[in-house]
């Protein structure tokens, strides 16, 4: 059952009137051939009767995945906004550290802020959430930006 085939046989005038018929659970008076329409397109039960499901089932047929762990943050490769939660707020930026910033390497604040652009408009608010949760120290002159060394856990 695929909802294309749903909807091509509901354009159709005479199989929809069919249909909203035995949805009213009025008599179904169609023809073999409207019948047989209405049962392979999964609107109607081989017996005849209403299949209740059917959209139902279409629509979770349809539905996208939903995204989980730091992924539920992204919207087309972009930060939708930093988590309220310290836990989920974490991750993102873990992720974003190991992601964006090069290993024991020392990178200027332009550089800096052209990656964090990748990810986000709002290139202050992360730079700074990366440094105070210890995911990017910042040089004391504010000249550079390394990657934070972390241990494994």
């Amino acid at each position: 059952m695929s909802w294309q085939k749903v909807l091509s046989t509901l354009a159709s005038p005479g199989l929809r009137e069919a249909y909203a018929r035995a949805v009213l659970g009025q008599e179904l008076d169609a023809d073999p051939r409207a019948r047989r329409k209405l049962t392979e397109a999964g609107l109607l039960l081989p017996e005849g009767r209403v299949d209740g499901g059917v959209f139902s089932e279409l629509l979770a047929a349809s539905a996208r995945p939903r995204p989980e762990g730091v992924d539920r943050f992204f919207r087309n490769g972009m930060l939708d906004g930093l988590p309220a939660g310290h836990v989920d707020r974490q991750s993102v930026l873990e992720h974003l550290a190991d992601r964006l910033f090069p290993a024991d390497r020392e990178l200027d604040e332009p550089t800096v802020n052209l990656l964090i652009a990748t990810v986000t408009r709002d290139i202050p608010t992360l730079r700074r959430a990366l440094v105070d949760y210890g995911y990017l120290e910042r040089n004391a002159d504010g000249t550079g930006y390394r990657r934070a060394a972390r241990s494994e856990d």
